[in-house]
């Protein structure tokens, strides 16, 4: 795809939401987006950021809606100037805003670039590309008689807006996300004259069985379906993920912000490449440069194994802290010519949170039978660690 087709892509006529609107008046209209559940934000005439369906769920779970503004639950978001506009470029503000459109300057204005129609755009890239070599083999499930507390605890735990429910013979049935939980079980401006539940009132609801409020039955592809199939089916059914199966037993799951990453994976030059993205984190250009040359020295040591890769950091603080240290969860994504690798992990503070879940790729890449070439290597990273 070149620039001018992705100029074509552009869009001036965009809805703009004021910054200190409350939860429960911004709600309805995301549920009447067209685009992947978010709206942009503005103060003073000015675009700040991005409010996701996603996060006004997770206040309104912790807040009051009526009187909580949506300012508190705003992404950051980043703007691509026009002459910088290409589509490695548009691929990595997705990835680092983890948002459903990118912002590009224009001459006197602004413009914003849905991912379905970048994703609708790229998919002929990806024809021949099985699902397989892209899906995260890591599938979170819970159980069709777990509750709702259960399912939302699973989501925070490993940073995820979803979860697989399976049953006793671990074949999928549903699947459950924070707004499932939010209609069919909060139950938010359900009834005008009751108001909103009180934080008591939603513990007690949460003690549902997922079962109850799963949506089902779950859309599905198979490992060999190319990636071009699951971009289609999730736009025509207005979905951001899809559960890959082998006789209905979950063994993997795709998400939109794959396909960015496997993009960029294919079409940069580089040898390797590292590429951190942040959530509630600041990091100093000193703490930035720190954090890249560890994971780059972790790429050099084993690029003759990995051949060429790309490494996908994400790194979000939580709401815990220790003597005014945060815990950090952290997790990598390694895309590389001989396979894909996927860890999480937390601690406190982002060094040592990202160093702890470095390790734990290390010992996931050397435990790889491809990846296995000499006993020295091992041998010198239990050395390290030990």
């Amino acid at each position: 795809m070149d620039v001018e087709e992705l100029k074509e892509l552009i869009i001036e006529n965009y809805y703009v939401i004021n910054a200190d609107e409350a939860i429960s008046k911004v709600i309805p209209r995301l549920s009447e987006s067209k685009h992947e559940r978010a709206l942009l934000v503005e103060k003073d005439g000015k675009i700040i950021g991005v409010v996701r369906e996603k996060d006004l769920i997770r206040g309104s779970l912790m807040t009051s809606p009526d009187e909580t503004k949506i300012k508190s639950f705003l992404a950051k978001t980043g703007t691509i100037h026009l002459n910088e506009l290409t589509p490695e470029n548009v691929a990595r503000r997705f990835i680092e805003d983890s948002t459903p459109f990118v912002l590009v300057k224009l001459n006197g204005g602004l413009g914003v670039i849905h991912i379905n129609d970048f994703l609708q755009k790229i998919k002929q890239e990806f024809e021949n590309v099985k699902i397989g070599d892209v899906m995260n083999p890591d599938v979170i499930t819970v159980k069709t008689y777990d509750g709702a507390s259960k399912a939302l605890a699973t989501m925070r735990n490993h940073g995820i807006s979803r979860v697989v429910v399976v049953d006793d013979e671990n074949k999928v049935v549903g699947i459950i996300t924070g707004k499932d939980v939010v209609d069919r079980v909060v139950s938010l401006g359900k009834d005008d004259r009751l108001g909103y539940l009180s934080m008591k009132e939603k513990e007690k609801t949460l003690s549902i069985i997922v079962e109850g409020i799963m949506s089902h039955p779950v859309i599905t592809v198979e490992r060999n379906d190319t990636i071009a199939k699951a971009i289609d089916l999730m736009i025509e059914n207005d979905i951001s993920s899809l559960v890959v199966t082998r006789g209905s037993i979950p063994e993997g799951i795709v998400v939109k912000k794959d396909f960015p990453e496997y993009y960029l994976k294919k079409t940069i030059s580089k040898e390797y490449e590292v590429q951190i993205i942040t959530k509630g984190v600041v990091l100093d250009d000193s703490e930035v440069e720190k954090l890249l040359d560890e994971l780059n020295k972790f790429l050099r040591k084993f690029k003759g194994s990995l051949g060429k890769a790309h490494l996908f950091v994400y790194v979000k603080k939580l709401k815990l802290y220790y003597r005014e240290i945060p815990l950090i969860h952290v997790r990598m994504r390694l895309r590389s010519d001989h396979g894909d690798f996927f860890v999480t992990g937390e601690s406190w503070g982002v060094e040592f949170a990202v160093h702890a879940t470095l390790n734990k790729l290390e010992r996931q890449v050397i435990k790889d039978k491809e990846l296995i070439l000499d006993k020295g290597m091992i041998q010198r990273f239990y050395g390290e660690i030990f």
